[in-house]
Parts: C-alpha cells; sequence; structure tokens
C-alpha cells in the first residue's frame, strides 16, 4: 500500500514539474573521464534505473554529480540527487544541505536531498527531517517515514 501511495506521489510530482522539464540540461561535468558515464545517465529511458549509471560509476563520481546537481534546470537531476544517497559518501552532504535549505529549490528536490542525507547520516537526516518537515506536505511526509525508520527509504526499490 505504501509503495502504491508512494508512486501516485511521484507521478504527480512529475506531471507538475513538466514546464520545468522542458528546458533540462545535460550538465557532464569531469570531461571525458566521465563521458560514457554522463552519456547512460541521459541516454536512460527507464525511471526506475535512471540512476543505476551514476550508482554503479560509484565514489569517484560524487564530485561531479555535486557540480552537476547545483545546476537547478539539470535533467535528471532527481535521480543523481538520488544516486548520491545510494552512493553514501559523506563528502556530498554541503551540497545536499544547500539544496535541502534552500527556500528557492522546489520542494521535491529538497526532499530528495533530504532523502539521501538520511541514507547517508540517519541521524543527521533525522534531525534535518525535525527541522524542515514543516516546509511542504511533501517534506512532511518524508519526515514521518524518517521518524519511523521506514525501509524503502534505505533499500533499493523492487525494481532496481
Amino acid at each position: 500500500m505504501k509503495k502504491i501511495i508512494i508512486t501516485t506521489i511521484v507521478i504527480l510530482l512529475v506531471f507538475s514539474a513538466q514546464a520545468v522539464f522542458a528546458k533540462e540540461k545535460e550538465y557532464r561535468p569531469g570531461g571525458q573521464t566521465y563521458a560514457s558515464v554522463w552519456s547512460r545517465f541521459y541516454a536512460g529511458d527507464h525511471e526506475p534505473e535512471l540512476d543505476d549509471p551514476l550508482i554503479e560509476a560509484g565514489i569517484k563520481m560524487t564530485p561531479v554529480i555535486c557540480e552537476a546537481i547545483k545546476n537547478k534546470d539539470m535533467k535528471y537531476r532527481r535521480y543523481a540527487i538520488g544516486a548520491l544517497g545510494y552512493i553514501g559518501d559523506k563528502r556530498v552532504l554541503p551540497t545536499l544541505e544547500n539544496i535541502l535549505k534552500s527556500k528557492e529549490e522546489i520542494y521535491y528536490f529538497r526532499g530528495d536531498a533530504l532523502h539521501a542525507i538520511y541514507q547517508i547520516d540517519k541521524s543527521l537526516g533525522k534531525k534535518y527531517a525535525a527541522e524542515f518537515g514543516g516546509d511542504h506536505e511533501y517534506l512532511k511526509m518524508l519526515q514521518k517515514s524518517i521518524d519511523k525508520d521506514e525501509k524503502w527509504l534505505t533499500e533499493p526499490t523492487e525494481e532496481k
């Protein structure tokens, strides 16, 4: 049931953000070293696996992912933010914190940053969930899940 609710929320978020997606750009920092990873990432067409190339590249790619997600018009930005949570590199926390704390960011990017922070550092994620959970209904939903340490927050989805 929870998975159905989450899927419904994600679908609604995608439809409500179509105007943002129309102007997205494919940022590819890191030059030739990461060109093939970025190509696979942007060529993805199956939503549950869009972040797989970034996750597979691992910790060595986190600095360039952080550079890319600083651009608010990045194509598949949500998936790049999510990949950072799965990779688990604590060096990305300042970048994620900047997104979460910025009132200029769209709420779902802030929520994605909160989710990634929680995956990397549960205690910090709980602290931020309490601090920012009241900012938007989506952040409140995440706060409730974080407070309960729900498994879906830290485990890959079944589709992966």
